[in-house]
């Protein structure tokens, strides 16, 4: 049974059980070490679906070790007061495996991805943002909003109530749909062989920059949602944003004017790239790791908070992510100019409708606690 505990709520939860099974041994329980020593401590269980790790020891300290079993060893190992901690960050996965063990099954379960959600959450709320984004007298991003519909099925009801915004808070900004019909998906081998092989969120990564390169203005993913005019983000020469404190995502909504060179490094590097690998698997790699790649590259820190890089400046993720990807929670704040609702168009049917299901349940425990 899954349990919604805040951070304070869990460490007591916790304190007040037997002991811990944590279901994941890898960079997750590496941060429980390190950000809940309290927690920690506590963890007298340690189960993991890797056969490799099996039989192993996890070192705690120069104390404690903890043997790594499997699921049906830590299933003989339950006490009924004892809690479990998923320790993975694809919790969906586990929880339907512990479906599978009656004695796991009737435990508390904790999913630890949410709490450290809930920690970067009131983190990213801190970053600060210049007052004045004017930062050249006259206006040199056009007020254009770009935007790709690639595969030619119709836009989802969702989307277009999405996109009912824009017009709503920039009246006066020309829309530009871009397609098949307007836009040669031959010309870059990566678009091309995502476009072959119908992954439609990965189609527009290339076709976006090119689009933005040449003639200038914003560009949005159909997902996103504005809550506020974009005015005051022309008077610079290209903006992107923060989607957690280690990438810069492209899709929350980016904007240039045209030849920017920033842009066109970006272009060059999928100039690189194959979508099919030689092996014949997808090169699934999401966007963002890309892009932050290149601004690495000129001096990017990330640490989540505003930067110009290139004359690319680069806002915190309230800017344009209120949408956590984290928690997905959304969190408006005065500086907030739109909301990325991540429908994760690359996902399979199954994967979505699993996130989106706790997705909700998050909403309606969490939506206050920040």
């Amino acid at each position: 049974m899954i349990k919604y505990y805040n951070i304070s709520q869990t460490i007591q939860a916790i304190n007040n059980s037997s002991g811990v099974i944590c279901i994941g041994t890898g960079r997750y329980l590496k941060r429980i070490t390190e950000e809940f020593p309290e927690i920690a401590k506590r963890i007298c269980v340690l189960a993991d679906n890797d056969i490799h790790k099996q039989g192993q020891e996890y070192c705690f300290s120069s104390t404690k070790k903890v043997k790594i079993v499997s699921l049906s060893q830590a299933e003989m190992m339950v006490n009924n007061d004892m809690i479990v901690i998923i320790a993975v960050s694809q919790y969906y996965d586990i929880l339907d495996q512990l479906k599978q063990f009656p004695n796991l099954n009737k435990l508390e379960w904790i999913i630890f991805r949410f709490l450290f959600a809930l920690k970067s959450d009131q983190t990213a709320l801190l970053k600060k943002i210049p007052d004045n984004l004017n930062l050249f007298d006259k206006q040199l991003i056009p007020k254009v909003i770009h935007y790709c519909w690639f595969g030619k099925n119709p836009i989802p009801d969702r989307y277009k109530e999405w996109m009912k915004s824009w017009k709503k808070f920039c009246p006066d900004y020309e829309i530009v749909e871009w397609n098949e019909s307007n836009y040669d998906i031959n010309k870059n081998q990566y678009m091309y062989q995502a476009y072959k092989a119908k992954k439609w969120g990965f189609v527009p990564d290339y076709a976006r920059l090119d689009i933005i390169y040449k003639y200038g203005g914003i560009y949005l993913d159909t997902d996103v949602e504005l809550v506020k005019n974009l005015d005051h983000l022309l008077y610079q020469k290209a903006f992107a944003g923060f989607e957690s404190d280690k990438y810069v995502a492209l899709g929350l909504g980016f904007g240039a004017q045209k030849g920017h060179p920033i842009i066109k490094e970006m272009l060059e590097q999928y100039e690189k790239m194959n979508f099919i690998k030689e092996n014949g698997e997808m090169n699934l790699v999401p966007s963002p790791v890309f892009q932050t790649q290149v601004l690495l590259s000129h001096g990017l820190i990330q640490n989540g908070e505003f930067q110009t890089v290139e004359g690319m400046n680069i806002y915190p993720e309230k800017m344009f992510c209120a949408k956590s990807l984290s928690s997905r929670l959304i969190r408006c704040t005065d500086y907030t100019c739109s909301i990325h609702h991540y429908d994760a168009s690359w996902q399979t049917d199954e994967i979505r409708n699993k996130v989106f299901s706790f997705e909700r349940e998050m909403q309606e425990y969490y939506g206050n606690l920040v």
